[in-house]
């Protein structure tokens, strides 16, 4: 069962850059120069058990102003829960979207490594998802209970246009490339994808594949957020290639991590002050309603 400990208050926040496993920038947010640090790594209690260590920065922001800032780090490898109806992994992603609606945070940047599922996109390549097909089991009403959201333009195009400004300055200063739209598939792991599994995705319309992005971008959803993420193409997916470089994936991870981190963080410095997009204003239905609001949208 869900614990019913209630949290202790969370300091304010409005934005949120959340580190997934494939890249680890360990030396940001907090060694940029725009960034200052109000509180060191934290676990808070939540009902479903405690968030990932929770760091808290202000940011100086293109504008000049000041925003705070909620930085995750990457969790650690998958674990089993102690609620034999939740894994570890979906105690965590539960316990950090509570705890980023209770510090009121509205923005929400990620980044993360990839693998491409075709012969389209390069190891080294940016990639900013438009949509994503979820293979994974579903988190959504575990916050909202008995709410169904819209996934209606899932990706908030006011974030996407400055994560693929920046992406293009990256690659255009690494000798890369950038694409500003892709269809992300979900998986759950731990284990990776046969080739069979890899080359079903492709059919569906699947750019790149990983074990991220869900739950995070419908439970950002949920609690009223903008969601938008870059990835760094690691490698190829199996089957994709007769055989992929463990060298060269463990290469761009090393070489590459801090990098990506700079680009998700100038996206949080160079979004407008205004939310002009449509991402908190997606209908939310009670579970078993018509679609007619839905599709008012």
């Amino acid at each position: 069962m869900v614990s019913s400990k209630r949290a202790a208050p969370l300091p304010r926040a409005e934005y949120a850059l959340l580190g997934r496993s494939g890249t680890e920038p360990a030396a940001l947010p907090g060694t940029d120069p725009r960034a200052s640090v109000l509180l060191e790594p934290t676990a808070f209690p939540t009902p479903y058990g405690s968030t990932p260590e929770l760091e808290f920065l202000t940011l100086r922001a293109d504008s000049g102003e000041l925003r705070r800032l909620i930085f995750v780090r990457p969790a650690p490898s998958l674990a089993p829960s102690m609620e034999p109806e939740l894994r570890g992994r979906e105690h965590r992603s539960l316990a950090l979207f509570w705890a980023l609606r209770e510090a009121g945070v509205v923005r929400i940047v990620a980044e993360s490594g990839a693998a491409s599922i075709t012969q389209h996109f390069h190891p080294r390549d940016l990639v900013i998802p438009h949509d994503f097909i979820d293979f994974t089991p579903q988190r959504s009403g575990w916050l909202s209970p008995g709410r169904s959201v819209s996934m209606r333009e899932p990706f908030c195009p006011d974030i996407r246009e400055v994560l693929w400004q920046r992406s293009r300055r990256f690659a255009a200063e690494k000798a890369t490339r950038a694409f500003n739209r892709a269809i992300h598939a979900s998986v759950e792991g731990p284990r990776a994808e046969t080739a069979a599994e890899v080359a079903a995705l492709a059919r569906l319309g699947g750019d790149v594949i990983s074990q991220g992005v869900t739950p995070d971008v419908y439970l950002a959803r949920e609690i009223g957020a903008c969601f938008g993420t870059v990835e760094m193409v690691l490698n190829y997916a199996e089957g994709v290639r007769p055989e992929w470089d463990f060298e060269l994936l463990r290469a761009i991870v090393r070489e590459g991590a801090e990098e990506l981190g700079k680009v998700a963080l100038d996206a949080l410095a160079a979004l407008p002050a205004e939310r002009t997009c449509l991402c908190a204003a997606r209908p939310s239905t009670p579970e078993g309603s018509t679609a007619e609001g839905l599709l008012s949208a």
